[in-house]
């Protein structure tokens, strides 16, 4: 069965993936990917750039066996850039490719707009009201808001510390996979942003719309579930059909 690698996003931990895994179950194992200062690693210290988190996740799940029937690559927002930057650095340390990328709600790389940390608790709070995805009884709670502040103020700094840079050969670099983009219609990201990971693969790219803003998933869990059901289940598909082709090949 494929493997379905979740990464969060900014604030979020591995536990706003723990619902899906029952719906998928039949289609792929999923495993919540957890990130440094939250959830069952909240003892370690929080990561504040994106090239020392992304090689610390890197060495975590390179350090392992990859999956022998394949893995494909899940993140929505910060999770999309952490996801896409482990689609790149777990090949060059031996594993094979992903079957397929996945990102939701998080703009191509090279569509990113340069994002100043916003580290006042006040600032944070607006930012935290502005998208969406926070229940209200959070703001409402000090206790609850003293544990979220700082995990969102460091993963702001994760996100505003990426930089994309092409080598001259821009070919060389692009992605040589499928990649699965999902995107809320009222998100302020915009279509645009979504549409330029067109520009990162020389796969087939495929957009998802869901009613809803950048926290879409949230109330559209159901549909979205249903889409990552179909594309995973294709993935699957593909993988065992290449395993029957080899089998034949050497028989």
């Amino acid at each position: 069965m494929i493997t379905l690698f979740c990464l969060p996003c900014a604030g979020g931990s591995a536990s706003m993936y723990f619902p899906w895994q029952a719906a998928l179950q039949d289609v792929a194992q999923l495993q919540a990917v957890e990130l440094p200062g939250r959830g069952r690693r909240i003892r370690e210290p929080l990561q504040q750039d994106y090239v020392v988190l992304l090689d610390r996740l890197t060495d975590e799940l390179a350090g392992t066996a990859a999956p022998s029937s394949g893995y494909v690559l899940f993140g929505h927002s910060m999770g999309g850039l952490l996801a896409q930057g482990l689609a790149r650095s777990l090949p060059q340390r031996g594993w094979p490719a992903p079957r397929a990328l996945m990102v939701s709600a998080c703009a191509a790389p090279l569509a990113r707009e340069w994002v100043t940390p916003e580290d006042s608790d006040a600032a944070l709070i607006a930012a935290m009201r502005r998208q969406g995805g926070t229940r209200e009884e959070v703001f409402d709670c000090p206790e609850l808001l003293e544990l979220a502040l700082p995990v969102l103020r460091a993963d702001y700094r994760v996100c505003s510390s990426f930089q994309m840079q092409r080598p001259a050969d821009e070919m060389a670099d692009l992605l040589d996979l499928p990649v699965h983009v999902y995107g809320g219609i009222g998100d302020p990201l915009g279509s645009a942003a979504l549409q330029a990971w067109q520009r990162e693969t020389r796969g087939v790219v495929t957009l998802d719309w869901f009613d809803g803003g950048h926290f879409y998933l949230q109330g559209q869990q159901d549909a979205l579930l249903a889409r990552l059901r179909r594309h995973l289940q294709a993935h699957a598909n593909s993988l065992s059909h290449a395993d029957h082709a080899a089998a034949l090949a050497h028989a």
